[in-house]
């Protein structure tokens, strides 16, 4: 592994168990067992460094929240809510491997205009992914909500989605990446049940096997 990628991973660990505001460059470099120059040498210290996390971060989490506006027929109608729930949980690992940007994310964005503009586009894909995820789980239901209510749910979606790791931390809970990253799926998902009607109980306890079936294959 190149030197920079290895002060990257080590940073975002770093940054992830102690808070982004905690860490110096030199906690880095010494966690990496180098002098700072030579940390200094790959990013013009951790400045340079939370910004070119957030690069990539950005890039990876933006790819993936287009995949719902651009595909045609994103969630397969047979299984919509299980296909729903896949998406959101590869967006959320996504998101759980990098919530040190989430942790502390308004101070972030005041000191970084970078992260400022890029949070706010993702903020942006992430309503326009949840109100497509939203229309098509809900095109079966009884009474389908008009596209001003639709919106509402996309919006509380969203938010669950951009909050759900400061939630976390506030409530001191302390959950397995696995746990985390379900219990937020859901925690989204349900904006869309009291829609169902009648079909709401059925809604959760799909849900649930899904939660449990797929933690039983996730590496513990």
């Amino acid at each position: 592994m190149k030197t920079a990628q290895r002060i990257l991973l080590t940073a975002t660990h770093l940054f992830n168990r102690q808070g982004e505001r905690n860490v110096t460059a030199n906690d880095i470099a010494l966690e990496l067992d180098m002098s700072p120059g030579n940390l200094y040498y790959h990013f013009k210290g951790k400045d340079g460094i939370v910004s070119a996390l957030f690069a990539d971060y950005y890039r990876e989490l933006a790819s993936l929240l287009a995949t719902p506006l651009i595909t045609e027929e994103f969630l397969d109608q047979s299984n919509p809510l299980e296909r729903s729930w896949l998406f959101l949980s590869v967006l959320l690992e996504v998101m759980y491997k990098h919530r040190f940007l989430y942790l502390n994310q308004s101070d972030l964005m005041q000191r970084y205009p970078e992260i400022d503009r890029g949070m706010r586009r993702l903020m942006a894909l992430k309503r326009r992914a949840a109100a497509r995820l939203a229309t098509d789980l809900l095109a079966s239901a009884d009474v389908v909500p008009p596209t001003s209510r639709l919106q509402h749910i996309a919006d509380s979606m969203a938010m669950t989605l951009m909050y759900w790791f400061s939630f976390e931390q506030f409530t001191g809970q302390s959950l397995g990446a696995q746990q985390s990253i379900h219990r937020a799926v859901l925690q989204a998902l349900s904006h869309c049940a009291p829609y169902l009607a009648e079909k709401q109980g059925e809604f959760f306890a799909e849900c649930e096997l899904i939660n449990t079936r797929l933690l039983e294959k996730s590496p513990s």
